[in-house]
């Protein structure tokens, strides 16, 4: 795959983390009487997200496994996207044996940085802002 390749597959994979983290928290943090007004409104979903607070456990295992392997995976692919690319930058202004390895690890705090930010800190904090709206909004795909 060429670098531009593995960017967008990581790009896609924060994408997918972001989803599962905001899935988390805005089931967690949706208030049930919010939740009961939108379903006596007719909104099946808010129907569904109260059923799934019900019994979370499963919902939670999902959302941790997919964190987890989404995660991995994009450590992996993030690694064969930058450390090349970062081994070439460095090569053009340093020279020794340590550039590889600290082209990984200039790689590793890159992918790590972008995952925690955009996947992790933002989806939540925006999911603590309207955690009902959220919740009804991907519950479908989560079920």
């Amino acid at each position: 795959m060429t670098v531009f390749e593995n960017l967008l597959v990581l790009l896609l994979l924060v994408a997918i983390s972001s989803f599962f983290s905001v899935s988390e928290i805005a089931l967690a943090a949706s208030r049930k009487l919010k939740l009961r007004f939108m379903a006596s409104e007719g909104d099946l979903n808010a129907e569904k997200v109260l059923l799934l607070q019900e019994q979370p456990g499963n919902f939670f295992t999902v959302v941790q496994i997919g964190l987890n392997a989404v995660a991995i995976l994009g450590g992996i692919l993030g690694e064969a996207a930058f450390t090349p690319f970062l081994t070439e930058l460095l090569h053009t202004f340093f020279t020794g044996a340590w550039i590889e390895k600290t082209a990984f690890f200039m790689s590793f705090f890159v992918v790590t940085s972008l995952f925690i930010l955009f996947a992790d800190l933002m989806p939540k904090r925006l999911a603590m802002i309207a955690p009902e709206r959220i919740a009804v909004a991907v519950v479908a795909p989560m079920v």
